[in-house]
């Protein structure tokens, strides 16, 4: 069972610091420094061509993982519990490190391996330049993160009556409320796929006509993670679970998996596996020792089915994404298909890789904003970012010109020059520098920082019901989007949906677990 004294006496112990503490936070501060100095020598000397690409390359890449590693060795320091979902330790691990460090392995490998991946293994000078960016960005959030802001906001929301009202401490599940949110969430995604709208069987022109309503479908769809993060933190709190529990979770398990597969969206089929382990976590301060054959297998499995759908539907003319069952014939039928194909594509584990590194691609959108005078049919960058709590309040159908976020489509088309209908990531470090330059880059996650520090220690106070509401919250301020503008969305359309959910999906005191 977690313990809620726990969390609250870990959350104060953040705010009264000891002399000893203090100074491990000025060594932390000067190496933060250190980092940054280093970053502009390596600019330097890059700049003037005293080291080759590579060299800057591994420098850059080297720096990094240091600088991860050790601020992350100082988060378990300092406040270890729940270290391994503190949204800053979880944005270093996914949105640098898996991203700008493991994965920057592919441009040393064999010519005849990463060209199987549409790669070419020359590290050029907008790569560094990227990296440098990557480097100002985890600074800035680290720097955002100990902030005296930070720590403000998570004050301000521990102290929050409404949401001492509103937020139960209680690790019981209202069972009928359940079931009511997975009636709401199959009819949600049944009426998708009936409208064209699903995943990636959905049809470009039916999602465009649609645009007005697209997005409460895709509430719709996230309440079937919420629901499984809630089963799972209930599952998780017993000491002795009923069969009934057992078997409520795997069907929720295996009703997300097979979605997943249904949307044609490799990751629909892995973050199931990601939410029972991160619950696992949450109740016993500890990963299940299954957590990592489980993704590795689930990523596998997406890979072996979906990247075969995918090609088959782009190849089929007579596929129908409105209709269940030619999503499931196609699915089921793709390995007689591309059986011929097999010797071309990349092995699984490289296309993995390829899939998660944007360091090339990324890089990309810097030598393009670099040299380019942007279109007038680009996104508004900054003007988005601005006007994000707009966006997340205001519904399409009153607000005709409201952007429909498209710029991963914008990033293929003008940037890669490529003429197909196809979203590239551009990594949020680019769409920053789209936005401003640098500093754009650098306030950005100076404001991530800050929101990840105030909502971790200001949600995690309030119990079981807190940890619900910053986990659902969790993707968003930890794998940060590709366009920038989304996490201000994120924050502010799911904070409140995510308060009403957890005090509906939730008992509270009062009520026996019986009586529902």
């Amino acid at each position: 069972m977690t313990d809620n004294n726990a969390l609250s006496t870990s959350s104060r112990n953040n705010y009264t610091q000891s002399p000893s503490s203090r100074k491990h936070a000025t060594t932390i501060s000067e190496l933060r420094v250190l980092v940054i100095l280093l970053s502009l020598i390596i600019c330097s000397v890059l700049s003037m061509h005293l080291v080759t690409n590579s060299q800057g390359f591994i420098a850059y890449t080297l720096l990094l993982a240091g600088y991860l590693v050790a601020e992350i060795r100082n988060i378990f320091k300092q406040d270890p519990y729940l270290a391994w979902i503190n949204p800053a330790v979880f944005a270093s691990l996914a949105t640098f490190m898996l991203t700008f460090v493991f994965t920057n392995v592919l441009y040393f490998m064999p010519d005849n391996l990463v060209s199987l991946v549409g790669l070419q293994p020359v590290i050029t000078a907008w790569m560094n330049q990227l990296m440098f960016l990557v480097l100002l960005a985890a600074c800035a959030m680290w720097i955002g993160y100990n902030s005296v802001a930070g720590r403000i906001i998570s004050q301000t929301l521990q102290k929050s009556r409404l949401l001492h009202l509103c937020i139960a401490p209680s690790e019981n599940i209202n069972k009928r409320a359940v079931i009511v949110f997975i009636i709401i969430n199959l009819i949600a995604r049944l009426w998708a796929i009936k409208l064209g709208w699903y995943g990636y069987s959905a049809s470009t022109e039916l999602l465009s006509s649609g645009a007005n309503f697209t997005e409460y479908f895709n509430i719709a769809d996230w309440i079937g993670k919420l629901v499984l993060l809630v089963v799972a933190i209930h599952y998780f709190s017993l000491s002795y679970p009923m069969v009934s529990d057992r078997t409520l979770l795997w069907l929720m398990l295996s009703y997300q998996v097979v979605f997943g597969l249904l949307s044609g969206m490799k990751s629909g089929v892995v973050v199931p596996f990601i939410i029972v382990a991160i619950a696992y976590y949450c109740q016993k301060n500890r990963f299940p020792l299954w957590v990592v054959p489980a993704v590795v297998a689930s990523v596998f499995a997406a890979y072996t089915v979906i990247e075969p759908f995918r090609a088959s539907r782009n190849e089929n003319a007579h596929f129908s994404g409105k209709s269940l069952g030619s999503i499931v014939s196609t699915m089921t039928n793709v390995n007689k298909i591309s059986e011929f194909e097999s010797t071309k594509v990349a092995p699984t584990w490289l296309s993995v890789l390829a899939r998660l590194n944007l360091t090339y691609i990324a890089s990309l959108g810097i030598e393009y904003a670099a040299n380019n005078k942007l279109p007038d049919d680009r996104p508004h960058f900054l003007r988005n970012i601005l006007l994000a709590p707009a966006h997340a309040i205001v519904p399409r159908f009153l607000w005709n010109e409201k952007p429909l976020q498209q710029d991963g489509l914008w990033y293929t088309k003008r940037v890669l020059g490529v003429d197909v209908f196809s979203a590239t990531a551009m990594s949020p470090f680019t769409y920053l520098n789209f936005a401003g330059g640098p500093l754009a880059v650098i306030l950005g996650f100076l404001f991530v920082g800050i929101i990840q520090r105030g909502l971790f220690d200001g949600l995690r106070s309030f119990g079981t019901g807190g940890l619900i509401v910053f986990l659902g919250l969790l993707s968003t301020i930890g794998t940060i989007d590709n366009s920038f503008n989304t996490v201000i969305i994120g924050i502010i359309r799911y904070f409140p949906m995510l308060i009403v959910a957890q005090y509906v999906l939730m008992q509270h005191p009062n009520k026996s677990f019986h009586e529902k």
